[in-house]
């Protein structure tokens, strides 16, 4: 190898090394920003992805929504929630969420016209109206939540289910006297609540839980079903 090859071996080697070295150094970088993310950052860009393959995806524009909402950027997330709604018209979350970014924005007249649509939707059956009125409480709208639970007891009034919500309801509220009524009412219909009998005995109620499961009722089965999903997430 004579001496201009070598030169000339010597000048790409340098090149090469000095690339990857940059690469190296791009890769670093990325990955520090990736490592500095908050975890609303985090969220903002699995749903920024999430809507770029879909855009009509209504959970992941109600989960944009609510982070805005947490940035007092309220008039986006009033945007949001309405595309949410525009493109699964009975998304109850995001129902929920679209009165309270009302009453946020202290138009309560506009909270409470949204509130009684979306409550007519639920007259009819007893599921929709206890999702609704659980949307409704985890936005702290609890008058809104109480009225949707009380129309899917008389729609669905031997309901264990629907007895445990209203019974966890007042408790979370304070009144425990309405919440081991409605509690002890729940247990009555389905005895095989661990997580009811506990709260009846910190009340001083002693409940002995069954070893053996019956079917349950449907509705009661749809909402354990659920909350079993809830838990795995």
């Amino acid at each position: 190898m004579n001496k201009i090859t070598r030169i000339t071996t010597l000048v790409l080697l340098m090149v090469l090394i000095g690339g990857c070295s940059w690469v190296k150094k791009d890769t670093d970088k990325e990955l520090s920003q990736k490592l500095q993310q908050t975890p609303e950052q985090k969220k903002l860009t699995e749903i920024e992805k999430r809507l770029a393959s879909n855009f009509e995806d209504s959970d992941a524009h109600y989960q944009l929504g609510k982070l805005y909402m947490f940035d007092r950027l309220l008039s986006k997330a009033e945007y949001e929630f309405s595309l949410a709604i525009g493109f699964d018209p009975i998304n109850r979350n995001a129902q929920a969420a679209h009165v309270n970014v009302y009453k946020l924005m202290n138009n309560e007249e506009k909270a409470s016209q949204l509130a009684e649509i979306y409550m007519r939707q639920v007259n009819s059956r007893a599921a929709d109206a206890l999702q609704l009125g659980r949307a409704f409480q985890n936005e702290g709208l609890d008058s809104y939540a109480i009225s949707c639970y009380e129309k899917a007891l008389t729609l669905a009034p031997n309901s264990a289910v629907l007895h445990k919500q209203i019974g966890l309801y007042h408790l979370s509220n304070g009144d425990t006297a309405q919440a081991e009524t409605y509690l002890r009412r729940s247990i009555q219909l389905d005895p095989y609540q661990a997580d009811v009998a506990g709260e009846l005995g910190k009340m001083g109620v002693q409940v002995q839980v069954p070893r053996k499961q019956t079917s349950g009722s449907f509705l009661d089965n749809l909402f354990k079903k659920e909350e079993e999903a809830q838990q795995q997430k």
